[in-house]
C-alpha cells in the first residue's frame, strides 16, 4: 500500500444517475472479496461518502471511493437505500486490486475482505455489517 498527496480522478462512468440522494457509497466486489475502508475510529464501511452539490449518487460513490483507496470503480445497479439517506451501489473495480490511500488523515487503513470475515469486524454503523453480508449472500458476484 502507498500513500499519495494528489493525482486527477478519474471520470465518471454513469451518464445522468440518480439526483436526490445525500451520501453514496460503493459495495466493490472482486473475486468474492469486498473492498472495506477502517476510519480513523477503528471501524470498518465501504468507502463512500456526501454527494455534491450537481452530482448524482453514482458518481458520488465512484469519486469517493478513489479518494479514500486509490481504486477506479464503476457503479452499477443500487445495492441498498439506507434509513440514514446513504446509497449503496454495486461497484466493479476497472483498475484491479491495489489500494493507495489517498486520504490517510481520514482513512485508517483499506482491505479486501472474504463476507466470512464481516461478523468479526466492528462497522461504522448499527447492522451495517450484517446487511452487506445479506446482499452478498444473496450475490452471484
Amino acid at each position: 500500500m502507498s500513500l499519495s498527496a494528489c493525482s486527477e480522478e478519474p471520470t465518471c462512468s454513469v451518464e445522468g444517475g440518480n439526483m436526490a440522494a445525500p451520501s453514496a457509497g460503493c459495495l466493490v466486489v472482486d473475486q468474492g472479496d469486498v473492498l472495506l475502508i477502517k476510519i480513523m475510529g477503528g471501524t470498518y464501511g465501504p468507502p463512500g461518502g456526501s454527494v455534491d452539490a450537481g452530482e448524482s449518487a453514482q458518481c458520488a460513490a465512484e469519486r469517493e471511493t478513489y479518494e479514500e483507496t486509490g481504486v477506479i470503480a464503476h457503479a452499477g445497479e443500487l445495492a441498498k437505500r439506507f434509513d440514514n439517506g446513504f446509497h449503496l451501489y454495486w461497484c466493479e473495480s476497472v483498475s484491479g486490486r491495489e489500494i493507495d490511500i489517498t486520504r490517510p488523515l481520514e482513512i485508517k487503513d483499506a482491505d479486501w475482505f472474504r463476507s466470512e470475515a464481516f461478523l468479526k469486524l466492528r462497522w461504522r454503523y448499527p447492522n451495517q455489517g450484517e446487511t452487506i453480508y445479506s446482499l452478498m449472500q444473496g450475490s452471484s458476484s
